[in-house]
């Protein structure tokens, strides 16, 4: 099922998304919000609660929406953000937060359906590669690529910590696993360390930005640190522009 949340001032444009919603070829479930704090108070609660915000770049001031976007983002780099709006106004600024839709008033139904069926049907590497891992404890997990942020080795271990907070510690090698992990996705930035660029907030001198945690970058490695992680954000915002286009 597919949770979407729509964060509109005007009550005519948000029964108008949701009609325009009822079409698409899934479940739907839909939660209407008349301005960003309401949806702001159920993000709190459960920051998972919504696969896809619909949102006007202005909701009550020139654009509150993107500043909600932008800390909807902040939590959540899996949320699907689609802009619609009346003006071309915040078009170039609608990148900054990823957003995969950027409609105009009023829109075409299969406008909004495309761009929802993209993101959800997508068959991507991000979406579908896991591992099979022992953990330390003997029991085995399925650990889905896009929830790890980092993988460190430490005292013949490899930790596994992701998304969520969770850690996991396995037995297995951190050269073998390094095989096993999409190679677009995730770099071997250090001896003892590989990263998901997915979730790379900065990149400094001799160290990357993983959720607020620094994860040193050898040496030997900062020259391909450098061009893979920028290879990957143009790659990305060349994605999006592309989305936002279709």
């Amino acid at each position: 099922m597919l949770r979407a949340a729509i964060v509109e001032k005007s009550k005519e444009h948000r029964e108008y998304i949701r009609a325009s919603l009822t079409g698409i070829n899934m479940d739907v479930q839909v939660s209407e919000y008349a301005d960003e704090y309401d949806y702001l108070d159920d993000l709190n609660e459960d920051a998972s609660s919504f696969d896809i915000l619909l949102l006007n770049t202005t909701i009550h001031r020139e654009g509150d929406g993107l500043e909600l976007a932008a800390k909807v983002r902040a939590r959540s780099r899996k949320v699907m953000i689609c802009f619609i709006t009346d003006s071309q106004r915040y078009y170039a600024e609608a990148f900054s937060v990823f957003a995969t839709g950027y409609l105009l008033y009023p829109f075409d139904v299969s406008e909004l359906h495309n761009c929802i069926t993209f993101f959800w049907q997508k068959p991507t590497m991000e979406r579908r590669a896991s591992l099979m891992l022992k953990e330390v404890g003997g029991s085995f997990r399925r650990v889905y690529c896009r929830n790890i942020l980092y993988v460190e080795s430490a005292n013949r271990k490899v930790i596994l910590h992701l998304e969520n907070g969770e850690i996991i510690e396995s037995y297995a090698k951190l050269d073998e696993l390094e095989q096993q992990l999409p190679g677009r996705l995730f770099f071997r930035c250090h001896q003892s360390y590989i990263i998901s660029l997915y979730f790379v907030e900065k990149m400094d001198t001799g160290k990357f930005i993983v959720k607020s945690a620094e994860i040193p970058v050898s040496r030997k490695y900062q020259r391909a640190a450098r061009e893979m992680y920028y290879d990957y954000m143009f790659e990305k915002n060349v994605k999006a522009k592309s989305d936002m286009a279709a």
